[in-house]
């Protein structure tokens, strides 16, 4: 199993939100807009972070797995 391009892509679209959204404080700064990064945008944001790291994790774990796999005692 692969993680690199997947990651990649939700990394690349995490961005873009992110750069769209820092975008709209100059055109969008009331207080509806901090109750909306507060209440959607920030937990959004968090949590697709973690599960960027999640990603990260499972390949380190699965590259483990298939090199136990491929060369049994080696490691």
């Amino acid at each position: 199993m692969r993680f690199g391009t997947t990651r990649s892509q939700i990394y690349d679209a995490q961005k873009t939100a992110q750069a769209h959204w820092y975008a709209t404080v100059d055109d969008w700064d009331d207080g509806v807009r901090r109750e909306h990064d507060e209440g959607v945008w920030e937990p959004l944001d968090r949590t697709v972070s973690d599960a960027l790291r999640a990603i990260d994790q499972l390949s380190v774990l699965f590259t483990q797995v298939r090199n136990e796999c491929e060369f049994p005692g080696s490691l």
